[in-house]
């Protein structure tokens, strides 16, 4: 019986701890939320000179993405090389 009480008040102790510990962190975690004025914007460290200040050059700007004629002739490419023999446009073709 003195081992069930000993063990009860145990689980009732890490309990509180537990709660306790959480509690704390959703506290500070509001706490940091409510000082937090919004993102803060910083420069990429490439756009500043030796002084810390923002480049005034003129950025060469390179696009990557392939332009919508490329898609469409490989998007066509891959639809006319497609095993499916039952569509209208490969009887059109043949």
């Amino acid at each position: 019986m003195l081992f069930q009480i000993l063990y009860l008040i145990v689980f009732c102790i890490l309990g509180v701890l537990a709660f306790w510990s959480m509690s704390t962190g959703w506290r500070t975690n509001r706490s940091v939320l409510r000082q937090s004025r919004g993102p803060e914007t910083r420069p990429h460290p490439e756009l500043l000179d030796s002084q810390g200040r923002l480049i005034r050059d003129p950025l060469l700007v390179v696009r990557v993405t392939p332009r919508e004629e490329e898609i469409r002739h490989q998007l066509e490419a891959l639809y006319r090389n497609s095993p499916d023999t039952n569509s209208p446009d490969r009887s059109r073709d043949a």
